[in-house]
């Protein structure tokens, strides 16, 4: 389960709730409808009638490959990457089979940069890995690319691509129908569902479920509490208290950056998902609030100078596991152990700041696993679609990003190829 300690806010839940409720009655009132008029689709992800499908795909081929690669840019990178540092640390691949309780390792390509490319090659070995590919149209151009090289490579080595590609498109896409025409394995993308939003699609449980991450577990917390998430009253619904404690620091305050500052290695990737939900969603029509990550005890060395001394213009949100997995002892000679440490440094920290007059919380994690990470993601995602409302703007659309796929599009086929001639020789 996660709590949120707002001792350092220096602001009472009450204060909260009075200031503004009209504006909460009115966001709340506002979620409700778009979910009942089927609005709100990430909501209902945990439905998901794909788990046999999917349980069964990995059971058959998991003793097959020694490697999963996922191809694919932005969220389902960020998701599948941010959840497998969450749930199976950074060494997960450096472990030998058997204490991956003999599943294979993932890896995630979430670039066209040659040097990556190159580097990922001289460790895999074809004949025993399988390639994910998603893309919701089939006309991501970075996807396409890296599917094309990777089918190309698997033929010249005499295999049969069918059998080392996979692919997870729009449901009634015709790249989804073509793939299947050619007798490629294929999983759904709901159509209804928007990119950033769609954490528990088979985009994330598919590769998830190739690592020994119990998926249903990570589903399974939505069903339980996802009601929470439409309560009125601040202290019982976490989701509508971060939204409005970011949205008074914004508005009231004019705290325009926001400092994720977790203390648990395995987040490593958790801010790099928020930034791309929090500023996709909500850095437009004139929102200046930037996302900034800071990493455990490091930043406490790199980053705590410029919290202290320069503009008073950040909020900070730490997390914090309250129950590491392991319990592991500096010194024999010592009762210190590593949590403790962890622990104590995370104190000193946020107390310093709150000294200081800096504005911070805590969300605290009782432990690490599927369902509370599970949890926290979700959280992020409805704290968001309420910010959606408070701030008035669309959460779902990103015209600037647009803009930038439309121009490398012109420049593509200006100098290079039309770019169906691309998508055409895939399917």
């Amino acid at each position: 389960m996660i709590k949120i300690d707002t001792n350092n806010l220096k602001i009472s839940i009450s204060f909260l709730e009075e200031k503004y409720k009209d504006i909460l009655e009115k966001s709340l009132l506002w979620i409700n409808e778009k979910y009942k008029k089927n609005e709100l689709w990430f909501i209902d992800l945990d439905i998901n009638h794909n788990l046999e499908k999917i349980n069964n795909f990995v059971s058959k081929n998991k003793d097959n490959f020694e490697n999963v690669v996922v191809l694919w840019i932005w969220w389902s990178a960020l998701w599948t990457r941010a959840i497998m540092t969450a749930l199976k640390w950074k060494f997960y691949n450096e472990l030998p089979r058997e204490k991956r309780n003999n599943f294979p390792k993932l890896y995630i390509l979430d670039n066209v940069d040659p040097t990556e490319i190159t580097e990922l090659n001289q460790i895999l070995d074809y004949k025993k890995t399988l390639f994910i590919v998603i893309s919701k149209s089939g006309w991501t151009l970075e996807t396409i690319s890296q599917f094309q090289y990777y089918k190309e490579k698997i033929e010249e080595n005499n295999l049969d691509f069918k059998k080392h590609f996979v692919v997870i498109a729009w449901e009634n896409s015709n790249f989804k129908n073509n793939c299947k025409e050619i007798w490629l394995e294929t999983f759904d993308i709901p159509e209804n569902v928007w990119g950033r939003f769609s954490v528990f699609t088979n985009v994330w449980l598919l590769p998830l479920a190739f690592i020994w991450i119990d998926i249903e577990k990570l589903l399974c917390w939505i069903t339980n509490y996802k009601n929470d998430f439409f309560k009125t009253s601040l202290n019982e619904n976490i989701a509508l208290l971060t939204a409005i404690i970011q949205y008074h620091s914004y508005k009231s305050l004019w705290k325009n950056i926001s400092v994720i500052f977790p203390y648990i290695s395995n987040f490593l990737y958790f801010w790099q998902w928020c930034k791309q939900l929090i500023w996709e969603s909500l850095g437009k029509n004139g929102m200046w609030v930037t996302l900034v990550d800071a990493i455990w005890v490091t930043d406490q060395h790199s980053q705590l100078q410029l919290y202290y001394d320069w503009p008073d213009d950040k909020l900070l949100v730490f997390i914090e596991l309250e129950k590491f997995q392991n319990t592991l002892k500096i010194s024999d000679n010592y009762d210190l152990n590593f949590n403790d440490l962890m622990s104590i440094e995370k104190y000193g920290t946020a107390e310093s700041i709150t000294n200081y007059g800096k504005l911070n919380y805590t969300i605290k994690l009782d432990k690490l696993t599927e369902e509370t990470v599970g949890e926290l993601f979700f959280l992020y995602e409805f704290q968001t679609a309420i910010l959606w409302e408070l701030y008035e703007i669309n959460a779902f659309n990103q015209p600037w990003v647009e803009i930038w796929k439309n121009i490398t599009k012109e420049k593509l086929e200006e100098n290079f190829w039309k770019l169906n001639i691309l998508y055409w020789k895939i399917n």
